[in-house]
């Protein structure tokens, strides 16, 4: 298959290029190793540890608002149960929304993890299929580091 650009990565930086280049009328495929597209802030970090730093303060009554897929009609106490209940509805929605930007997008996924054959070709998976693109984007973000001479430990 061959496309204008291939996207690796399917978070913040790699949804843009993706949404950009289908907004100037190139043909984009997107290749993500995780199921549902939006890294790691919308999927292990910001938007998850938010919801849950939001549904306490909203619980303990220190801000009143709304909460979608937490219903306090029924009981006076919420259980950890109902915390996670509401960080997974949430993820939920943003990942649909994101994947529904694709679509609507006419950018075509790819799960797995992309690997180059050559500068304009990308295995997805370990036998999986070969794309072929004029521009290649790598957009997988970063992981943090630790330098061995700085003291995190340390006030």
């Amino acid at each position: 298959m061959t496309y204008d650009l291939i996207v690796l990565g399917g978070g913040p930086a790699g949804i843009v290029a993706a949404t950009a280049a289908t907004g100037l009328g190139k043909n984009v495929a997107l290749v993500d190793n995780h199921p549902d597209l939006g890294g790691a802030g919308a999927n292990t970090g910001t938007v998850p540890s938010k919801t849950l730093r939001e549904t306490a303060l909203a619980l303990s009554g220190m801000r009143s608002r709304n909460l979608y897929g937490v219903d306090l009609s029924l009981r006076r106490e919420a259980t950890v149960a109902d915390f996670l209940r509401h960080e997974r509805s949430v993820k939920a929605g943003m990942n649909y929304s994101l994947a529904q930007r694709m679509e609507d997008n006419k950018t075509q996924v790819f799960e797995g993890t992309g690997a180059f054959l050559d500068p304009h070709r990308i295995q997805v998976g370990a036998a999986g299929t070969v794309l072929e693109g004029e521009q290649i984007l790598i957009a997988t973000g970063s992981s943090p580091v630790r330098p061995p001479d700085m003291p995190f430990g340390s006030p």
